[in-house]
């Protein structure tokens, strides 16, 4: 077995790589480096090694976050532009991090995404050169394509509601002029992502895929790998211009130890750790350190920056009716299958009641999409009910417009020198017009949709759920708006000076500190990010490796 209980077992080996994070990259780059028996690699999480069964069950996801389970409990600052509001903003602290507690969506995103972090100076990102790792990555179990993979580790299924209501919302979009697409991961370079589909979910045989099962769980016996668990790297120690030890901190007992770096150090802690482990580290923009009293080793302006995210507002409606979810929520039902779910993979809780994606653009000649619809449906109340006390919950369903490259930036900031302490992370959600009136557009396209006569036998009312008029909305997106749980952008690439990284993902000025993560996006993705920060991983260990997919 590689967990390692006390660091002392590893000090004295000489490691080749140290991934600090064991989310999706992190998971990704243990499992594909460790694959050459003569690399040695040491994982290190913060959270711990997780098999419960809100994570295997795909319906599981809802109590996961009602309770913020597996969670690292960060909020945001109050932010002006959704008046003075704090919304939480749920990533995973455990073995396979978000993967094991997200939505289980997987989007690639458009080409065009790719193809403009090729054009603003990252060589080797076009979007021919990332789509042979999104296909190693992927066993893609729906209709073949040959833009698509069947031999990778994580298992993507087409969604398996069987709800009337996604056939409904489905002709609404055509009715409405929105193209139906086949397959939104099956795109070629200079094809338009626009259109409605079935949603696409990293679900195997019934149970959620994590980077965690999908990539190490298998390998886990391999002699060259070592995880280190609950411990939490609070550090960066450096030496003529190479990271040289890691201050380490036990998650469970506080204990302090150090660990020296003899190889290559690659942060995997996501967009919002990476930066903060950074300038707790020294490295970052100089006025932020002094603040948080921090010693200045490099003047790095551009680490916790450019933070970004996806904003969405979450428009409801009462169901005329009830729906296949609400009667699979019948306590009986529940206390049946929900154990036959998390033993077998089999029954209505392997099933998600979110079935299908939308991205549309504003403009006839934009590249990219502006707006991802979600669709949910179940309420957000939805709850076990019993007939002998009640007919249950008031069923409903909804559409989320989710504003998909905002030209609001945030910032990432340590608010001390006490690593253990939760970065401060200011969004600066909605802050300019042209953010605020992409998402109006969204909400007048999902009302759209809402009120086709397709829809009719679903909703219980034609009132709209709305206020009416531009500066009533503008103030009711203020007040409900949250994220997508889609951070990014906070350690990018890139070729300016700006740029913490170059575009082969080395932090510039260092010569053994690589970042793959989601902080290293020079720009937003249409869409949903894990599929995206697997690709990145995948590419990433390749290049470490000595192997290049893109070059065949």
């Amino acid at each position: 077995m590689p967990f390692i209980s006390d660091i002392e077992a590893v000090q004295t080996k000489a490691l080749d790589y140290i991934i600090v994070g064991g989310g999706a990259a992190g998971c990704v780059l243990a499992a594909r480096l460790t694959e050459n028996s003569a690399c040695s690699v040491l994982l290190i999480e913060s959270g711990g090694h997780r098999t419960h069964p809100l994570i295997r069950v795909p319906t599981g996801v809802g109590m996961i976050w009602k309770k913020r389970l597996f969670d690292w409990d960060l909020n945001s600052d109050e932010t002006p532009g959704l008046n003075n509001r704090s919304i939480e903003l749920m990533r995973g602290k455990l073995l396979g991090g978000s993967s094991a507690i997200n939505a289980m969506s997987h989007v690639r995103g458009a080409p065009a995404d790719y193809d403009h972090w090729q054009d603003i100076g990252c060589d080797g990102w076009s979007y021919d050169k990332v789509a042979p790792y999104f296909q190693k990555t992927e066993r893609w179990t729906g209709q073949p394509n040959k833009h698509r993979g069947t031999k990778g580790p994580v298992t993507v299924s087409p969604a398996q509601s069987d709800d009337p209501l996604y056939d409904a919302w489905m002709a609404a979009a055509k009715s409405c002029g929105h193209t139906a697409l086949d397959d939104y991961n099956a795109l070629s370079s200079g094809d338009i992502l626009a259109g409605f589909a079935r949603s696409q979910q990293t679900i195997d045989d019934g149970f959620r895929a994590t980077a965690w099962t999908a990539y190490l769980k298998p390998h886990q016996k391999r002699q060259n790998l070592h995880i280190l668990a609950n411990t939490h790297v609070a550090r960066i120690k450096f030496a003529k211009g190479r990271a040289h030890a890691l201050e380490l901190v036990c998650s469970l007992t506080n204990k302090t130890t150090g660990l020296d770096v003899t190889g290559t150090l690659i942060l995997s802690a996501g967009a919002f750790h990476t930066p903060h482990l950074l300038m707790q580290s020294g490295i970052g923009p100089e006025a932020v350190l002094k603040r948080a009293n921090i010693p200045l080793l490099v003047n790095a302006s551009g680490v916790g920056r450019n933070y970004r995210d996806h904003l969405a507002v979450q428009i409801n409606f009462q169901r005329r009716g009830k729906g296949p979810f609400h009667r699979q929520m019948r306590l009986d039902r529940v206390l049946r299958n929900f154990p036959r779910a998390a033993l077998f993979g089999t029954g209505p809780a392997t099933r998600l009641p979110g079935a299908m994606h939308g991205f549309a653009k504003l403009t006839p000649d934009a590249k990219l999409p502006d707006l991802q619809f979600l669709f949910r449906g179940a309420p957000r109340h939805a709850a076990p009910w019993w007939p002998l006390l009640s007919n249950g919950y008031q069923d409903g369903f909804g559409i989320r417009p989710v504003l998909l490259h905002p030209t609001s930036r945030g910032k990432i900031e340590p608010v001390s020198n006490n690593p253990m302490a939760p970065p401060r992370i200011s969004g600066n959600y909605l802050d300019t017009t042209e953010d605020m009136d992409r998402l109006l557009d969204g909400i007048d396209i999902a009302l759209a949709l809402a009120d086709s006569p397709a829809m009719e036998p679903f909703r219980d009312t034609k009132n709209s759920p709305l206020p009416d008029g531009r500066n009533a909305r503008t103030a009711w997106i203020r007040q409900t708006a949250v994220t997508a749980h889609h951070p990014c952008g906070t350690c990018r690439m890139g070729p300016d000076d700006d740029a913490p990284l170059s575009p082969d993902l080395r932090l510039k000025g260092f010569d053994n500190i690589v970042v793959v993560d989601a902080s290293i996006f020079p720009h937003t993705i249409s869409g949903n990010i894990n599929a995206c920060v697997y690709m990145i991983a995948e590419k990433t260990a390749s290049h470490l490796s000595g192997q290049n997919l893109s070059a065949r």
